[in-house]
């Protein structure tokens, strides 16, 4: 579902001021707690990395950033008193940035051990499913098979750098027998335009954003989502240790939890529709 965001960011924020706002800090705030707000630093700026994911992540002409995410964190930045600006990049560049603060803050992040080293996790805002997208001349012979048969036939599997998929997948990745057979591009729309070129059997995408690319570039008739549902996961809002101070962070865990705990997240996802 397309949205112009100006008009319905206007019914976001009327509904949000229909909740209760952020509250006063207490003398030991905790993050645990929805309506217990922290506050975050005085001044507080944040600037937002993101790479062209739509429907949660994209641009439009004149350079303003919209998408599902745009809105959430958004939301979650002006529930804490912050000021957001938004710096694009690859993924992978992205968290080299967030790593040395030169961005505060990534959405749709998947916490792992490796990353706690440079950054923080708030708790989940929303589930990402992942799919097999597929030729459709293709589909019926593959959609049947599980991921590990497609690979075991030498199938070749789109994937985005540094993106993770859930943990079956990435001991498929890390299976020194299979893991050449996944081919990492910069960002989705690549993966969907080796696999019309041939140069992959098959990718790996999130439903939604699977679903606009199809839909943008009128595709149809020429790429199908699979049957296969391959993972669900949890995605948090990551921050960086190196830039955004502990009080600023607990503001933001505060946040996330009040707007789950009133609706305002889930009537956000409400209005992309079913993709």
């Amino acid at each position: 579902m397309k949205l112009s965001q100006p008009l319905w960011l206007l019914g976001f924020l009327l509904f949000l001021s229909s909740c209760d706002g952020p509250k006063p800090a207490a003398e030991e705030p905790s993050a645990s707690t929805p309506g217990n707000q922290p506050v975050a630093t005085k001044d507080c700026h944040l600037v937002m990395g993101w790479d062209p994911w739509a429907p949660y992540q994209y641009e439009i002409a004149g350079g303003r950033v919209f998408g599902l995410d745009v809105d959430l964190i958004s939301a979650v930045s002006a529930q804490t008193g912050c000021t957001l600006s938004f710096q694009k990049g690859t993924w992978s560049t992205l968290l080299e940035s967030l790593k040395t603060g030169e961005v505060d803050l990534l959405a749709g992040a998947t916490q792992t051990p490796e990353r706690l080293d440079f950054a923080r996790f708030t708790s989940p805002y929303r589930t990402e499913e992942f799919y097999l997208y597929l030729p459709v001349e293709q589909g019926p012979a593959l959609t049947d098979q599980s991921l590990v048969s497609m690979l075991a036939g030498g199938a070749r599997i789109g994937v985005v750098d540094s993106y993770i998929y859930g943990p079956a997948i990435t001991a498929l990745q890390d299976a020194p027998e299979l893991g050449q057979q996944f081919h990492y591009a910069a960002m989705a729309e690549t993966n969907f335009s080796r696999l019309l070129d041939g140069a992959v059997d098959a990718l790996i995408e999130d439903r939604y954003v699977g679903a606009a690319i199809i839909r943008h570039k009128n595709l149809g008739e020429r790429i199908a989502r699979g049957d296969t549902h391959l993972t669900s996961s949890p995605v948090r809002i990551m921050v960086s240790r190196e830039s955004v101070d502990e009080n600023t962070f607990k503001a933001l865990e505060a946040s996330v939890l009040e707007l789950r705990a009133n609706g305002a997240i889930d009537k956000v996802l409400s209005l992309y529709g079913e993709p």
